[in-house]
This record gives C-alpha cells, structure tokens and sequence, in this order.
C-alpha cells in the first residue's frame, strides 16, 4: 500500500536516500506524474511546461529515481 500525499514538499524531504520510482503519464494536454519512495506517494497533472513539474522531474533525476514505463503483474511477465 502506498499513502497518497498532496504536498511535494513532504516528499522531497521524506526521500533522503530512498529508492524510488516515478511514472509520466500524458493525455492530449497534461502530464500525470506519480512519485514513490517508501510508503510514501505523490501525484498530480500538470500542464506541459509547468515549472513545478519540471522541477519535481529534476528531483527524481538527481536522486536517481527509477522511470517506470508501464506495469504487468508478475505471472504475466514471462510466458
């Protein structure tokens, strides 16, 4: 189970050195970005050039978080 947080704020001082994992999702206009590290998890849609996502996107990359492209359950990975 992951605990959805509003404040990215929290995360970003939550992370320290924790793995963690991100996701970008996009539709016609927006972006979603999802953001995980421990229990804890982030998400919001932005719109293309918002500066808060490219700030939060820097932050994952800095701290080398992991880009998750797509998920599939275990016994469906290999066949």
């Amino acid at each position: 189970m992951v605990n959805i947080i509003e404040d990215w704020t929290v995360l970003e001082d939550y992370a320290g050195d924790k793995l963690g994992f991100y996701q970008l999702l996009s539709n016609e206009k927006n972006f979603e970005i999802r953001v995980q590290t421990g229990k804890l998890g982030f998400r919001r849609e932005f719109s293309a050039n918002d500066p808060e996502l490219e700030k939060i996107k820097d932050f994952c990359r800095r701290h080398r978080f992991i880009q998750i492209s797509e998920n599939l359950r275990d016994e469906y990975f290999f066949r």
